[in-house]
């Protein structure tokens, strides 16, 4: 929310109509969730109103065993519940042994703004 007021209103917008943010699947957030929060937090600022638009980034691991280097994928052996909290199992090997290397950024990539017009 900061970092959107702030970068709106160094550029003198008036209304935020769209904020564009990549979120990883590492960091965790359930996009619903989020949007849910930013229509809270952003009433009575320039952002109130503004559509959210979230692009899901995979995460990446490596593999320590295989030397897989990719994109996670979801265990179907587990309940979908759990599943989305436990990607992290090499999808080669089955091997817990891995360490991610992509998809723990939130990122707001742009804004969409309303911008006042400079006095002539």
């Amino acid at each position: 929310m900061d970092t959107a007021l702030e970068a709106a209103k160094n550029n003198n917008a008036t209304k935020v109509t769209v904020v564009n943010i990549e979120l990883g699947q590492f960091t965790f957030l359930i996009p619903e969730q989020l949007a849910f929060n930013f229509e809270i937090a952003s009433k009575k600022t320039i952002l109130e109103g503004a559509e959210l638009r979230i692009k899901s980034v995979k995460g990446r691991l490596a593999c320590k065993d295989c030397g897989f280097e990719g994109d996670s994928e979801v265990d179907r052996d587990l309940p979908p519940q759990l599943a989305v909290f436990a990607p992290m199992k090499c999808p080669e090997c089955g091997s817990s042994s891995t360490r991610i290397t992509g998809g723990r950024d939130f990122i707001i990539t742009n804004i969409e703004a309303e911008i006042a017009e400079s006095p002539a």
